[in-house]
């Protein structure tokens, strides 16, 4: 995948280009403001896949906190119910 950098001002000139290249050509646009990187437009399928890998990282993370902490995940599980039970 290649990387394009563009301005914010070439931005609001040519957005609709800038959309069918990170979609179609499926290309990282950089956004720069006085030359500094201060935002990204990426393909969807990219973002799904960014966010669903966060997600697991934090799980990952609270499992092993809990795991540390001699929490099981049954007792969770039992927990995250009575409370959902509990909900109106």
């Amino acid at each position: 995948m290649n990387n394009m950098t563009v301005s914010i001002a070439e931005v609001k000139k040519d957005f609709s280009r800038l959309i069918k290249a990170a979609s179609e050509k499926k290309q990282d646009i950089i956004l720069t403001r006085r030359g500094k990187p201060v935002a990204v437009i990426i393909p969807y399928d990219e973002y799904t896949q960014s966010r669903r890998a966060d997600s697991y990282r934090r799980i990952m993370e609270a499992r092993n906190v809990f795991s540390a902490a001699g929490i099981k995940a049954d007792d969770i599980y039992r927990e995250s119910k009575k409370q959902l039970e509990k909900r109106p």
